[in-house]
């Protein structure tokens, strides 16, 4: 959404805004408008992050602890 805004501009994004108010003026007619425009990140973890890595890794190594496997 960042990359849309910057890419139509300040124009761009007033021009939308009037836009959308005129196609919902009927409904409105006087009362206050609310625009939401929270945008909260993912906290996702992707396969090839180190993070996963090192998470297999320490689970691997208590799995062999507990099991009793002597490793390298």
């Amino acid at each position: 959404m960042v990359h849309f805004r910057k890419r139509i501009g300040e124009e761009g994004v007033e021009l939308i805004f009037k836009m959308s108010v005129d196609i919902q003026q009927e409904d409105v007619k006087g009362t206050d408008i609310l625009v939401d425009t929270t945008v909260q990140e993912k906290n996702t973890t992707f396969p090839t992050d180190g993070k996963l890595y090192d998470r297999i890794i320490r689970k691997t190594l208590k799995i062999a602890e507990k099991e009793g496997i002597k490793l390298r």
